[in-house]
């Protein structure tokens, strides 16, 4: 009983790592008979620099660093958190470990060994080419005997047309690459783009570039031609010839020895060395404008990309650039061209600025960071860098417009959030922020049924076949907040939970329009009639996985803040409420379950809240005041963890 108590255990742990988030049960099944939690005290070395491979080790809780010595003393090159893994380079190398991993503080790993590993890679394919791409970003130099950096990765930046700001957004993305991750950063212009990226950066000496037509592996000459930025970012300009320079892939592959991240801005025009410089890139930025013919021209650099390389699909990061010529305006005609999903978008930059400066040639983020722009491209260097910060809110009826207090102070503090998920009134709440409402906005809503009459102006009961209550006056509600938006029109990434009844399973909704899946998500079994969906009976996500920071894991978000509205039965019992009628039956039994599940997630956030206001039923939204109150309160309590986190 106790071995498959162990097993599910871990199942349930690797079903929330981004590596094995993809794999089929049956291949999850696979990891978890074939690996073992282990857990290691503060200060417990794993493995030891030369020592030879014995396992893979993935981060369960707790940290690790990965450190060197040099000159008799321990130089840490990375500190690994929830999610990362080590001991990849040897196993599939066959060579020693060039690194120590040491245990920060008590920690539980996953650990796969050797001959269970090397079983792995050939009955899963998909993630033998996931760690091969990993062992890419880690081993990029052979010829380094000196370890420096523990993982490199090269970011290559081009457009298919001219004109559409490509060397804007990458001197954007390396500042804010370097600011939210305080890593190395070099970034590569060729000598083209140099006096844009000088009056970017206000630069009053020449950018001196240097010819790209012999090896370089000597420190002393890159060195000289580096350009270091008060910034922070190092800068290097390359003599560029089309069709030539065939040692520009060498010259970057050297940088990767030196830096965490190579950001490269490429020309517009595609010729042979720029074509191979992309396939060797670990991402590829690919700037689009947003009219049909740049769209398609995009398109088929994508397909010419793929043709050459099997797994260079998974690299590309389609970011349309609404700047420009005559818009296709939809985002399903947009990836229709494309044959590709649409990673992210730029807003246009208002040009005016404040004080009549044209603020297109500055950087914005270090300027004007609370511009539209700006935080696109914050939440795109901030998943680049792996340091994403996400919101997971909970159902809980009234008790859920705590979300807009905690939202209230996120907002007031300037704590990015990068991604919101949701669950029934969770969802809500989350949708209204993501839409562009702030607090003050969503205050204004909630005082609208501050007198009793105004919630039950929203019931419209229905003959019980498979629920109580239509649901129609809701919809026309949420109609007159969302009208016919989708999750494209949404300010930042957004995900909803629902369950599908009749499969008894989560389903994340994403896509599509925005009030069916909100009216799927608070459909209270029993209470609300259930919402079909591409064929799907769907109901209240609170049911099968209240507070989904399971899914902000399985997302690869590495910082995670969840608000869990349920009450606890201590405060069901404090409130001293009578179960009146069969609403008060239904909520009551469905939020004893909820509260436990939910607090089976919190264990996974870093930082995790519990705004319940104990005399406030599941009912009473006229009380929002107070609620959105205990909100505020309950995130002031927890403010000096939530900026820890954004540093």
């Amino acid at each position: 009983m106790n071995a498959i108590l162990r097993l599910q255990e871990k199942l349930s742990i690797i079903e929330r790592l981004p590596l094995f988030a993809d794999l089929s049960l049956k291949d999850k099944r696979l990891v978890a008979k074939a690996s073992a939690l282990v857990e290691y005290k503060k200060d417990d070395i794993l493995y030891k620099e030369l020592d030879l491979a014995d396992a893979l080790y993935c981060v369960i809780t707790g940290r690790l660093k990965a450190y060197v010595r040099r000159d008799g003393k321990a130089e840490v090159l990375e500190y690994l958190k929830r999610g990362k893994y080590v001991g990849i380079i040897s196993l599939l190398t066959g060579e020693p470990h060039s690194v120590t991993v040491q245990a920060v503080n008590d920690s539980i790993v996953l650990k796969i060994p050797k001959d269970e590993f090397g079983n792995i890679l050939k009955r899963i394919p998909h993630l033998a080419i996931h760690f091969g791409q990993t062992l890419s970003r880690r081993l990029k130099r052979k010829d380094v005997r000196e370890k420096k950096i523990f993982e490199s990765t090269i970011i290559s930046i081009m457009a298919t047309s001219e004109r559409i700001g490509t060397t804007t957004y990458a001197v954007n993305f390396a500042l804010s690459l370097k600011l939210q991750t305080r890593k190395k950063i070099i970034l590569v212009i060729l000598d083209s783009a140099g006096e844009d990226v000088i009056g970017l950066l206000g630069i009053t000496a020449p950018l001196n570039p240097i010819a790209a037509d012999r090896p370089f592996f000597d420190d002393s000459n890159i060195n000289a031609a580096i350009f270091k930025h008060h910034s922070g970012i190092d800068i290097l300009n390359i003599r560029h010839k089309n069709g030539g320079n065939a040692y520009l892939i060498q010259l970057l592959s050297f940088l990767t020895g030196e830096y965490h991240y190579v950001v490269v801005d490429l020309p517009s025009h595609i010729d042979k060395t720029s074509f191979e410089s992309l396939k060797q890139s670990d991402m590829l930025h690919i700037l689009t404008a947003s009219d049909e013919t740049s769209l398609h021209m995009t398109g088929s650099l994508i397909s010419e990309l793929e043709k050459s390389s099997t797994d260079i699909s998974l690299k590309i990061k389609v970011i349309i650039s609404e700047h420009g010529k005559t818009p296709i305006a939809t985002h399903l005609k947009r990836q229709e061209i494309l044959k590709h999903d649409i990673f992210a978008t730029l807003p246009e930059i208002d040009k005016s600025g404040e004080g009549g400066i044209d603020i297109s040639k500055i950087p914005l983020v270090t300027e004007y960071p609370e511009c539209e722009y700006s935080k696109a491209v914050r939440r795109i260097s901030r998943e680049a860098g792996d340091c994403l910060i996400g919101l997971a809110l909970s159902s809980g009826a009234a008790m859920g417009l705590a979300h807009a207090g905690i939202l209230k102070i996120i907002e007031k503090e300037r704590i990015p959030i990068d991604i919101v998920v949701g669950t029934s009134t969770g969802a809500l709440i989350g949708a209204l922020w993501a839409s562009g409402k702030d607090t003050a906005e969503m205050e204004e809503i909630a005082s609208r049924f501050r007198r009793k009459i105004a919630i039950f102006r929203l019931i419209d009961l229905a003959f019980p076949k498979r629920g109580l209550i239509k649901g129609r006056e809701v919809r026309r509600f949420l109609l007159s907040q969302f009208g016919d938006m989708t999750f494209y029109d949404l300010k930042l990434p957004f995900k909803i939970i629902a369950c599908d009844i009749e499969k008894r399973e989560e389903v994340v909704l994403d896509r599509g329009s925005l009030v069916d899946c909100l009216m799927a998500s608070i459909a209270i079994p029993g209470v609300f009639e259930p919402v079909t969906i591409e064929g799907r009976l769907l109901v209240d996500g609170g049911i099968i996985n209240p507070l989904p920071t399971n899914l902000l894991m399985r997302l690869g978000v590495s910082k995670i803040i969840a608000v869990n509205a349920l009450p606890s039965p201590s405060d069901v019992q404090r409130s001293k409420r009578k179960v009146s009628n069969i609403f008060d039956v239904i909520v009551n039994s469905i939020q004893a379950s909820e509260y436990l599940l939910a607090e089976r997630s919190c264990q996974d956030a870093d930082v995790a809240m519990h705004p319940v206001v104990p005399t406030v039923d599941w009912y009473e939204f006229y009380e929002s005041a107070k609620v959105v109150k205990r909100g505020e309160e309950e995130a002031l309590k927890y403010l000096p963890q939530l900026k820890e986190l954004a540093i």
